[in-house]
């Protein structure tokens, strides 16, 4: 299997469709003072660090989705209802629990974390939708 047999439209639109649902929660749904708060981030950590990491913001939506694809790929996932299926499996087999770690090993309060989790599921769930469906 090579990258090159991957269905590129498809990957690009379930990257946009991850990256859609993060800012529908975090841009329209939440306020960003909100937000802040839940994540116990003051808006001198924004100025100082955060701010210049929101380049990378969609990269990770794009890693996701090709390796998804990959994955629907070697799984021959061929329909929106089992690319649905595989993308909350993934989900919760391995985005969930590894967001968790940062709850179970730190000290903040269990929100963000829990926001962040709809955030990772809901975008599985679409990016599998979109990579399943779209033959």
């Amino acid at each position: 299997m090579e990258f090159g047999d991957l269905n590129w439209a498809a990957v690009l639109v379930a990257a946009v469709a991850i990256y859609a649902i993060g800012f529908i929660i975090y841009g329209l749904l939440m306020k960003p003072d909100k937000w802040m708060r839940l994540a116990r981030i003051t808006e001198e950590d924004m100025t100082r660090v955060g701010k210049s990491r929101m380049i990378y913001g969609p990269l990770m939506p794009l890693v996701t989705a090709i390796f998804m694809a990959l994955l629907f790929h070697w799984a021959g996932v061929s329909s929106w209802q089992m690319g649905l299926h595989w993308g909350a499996a993934i989900a919760v087999a391995s985005a969930l629990p590894a967001l968790w770690y940062g709850w179970v090993y730190g000290v903040g309060p269990a929100g963000k974390e829990m926001l962040d989790s709809v955030h990772l599921l809901l975008g599985h769930v679409a990016a599998g939708a979109i990579l399943g469906g779209w033959q």
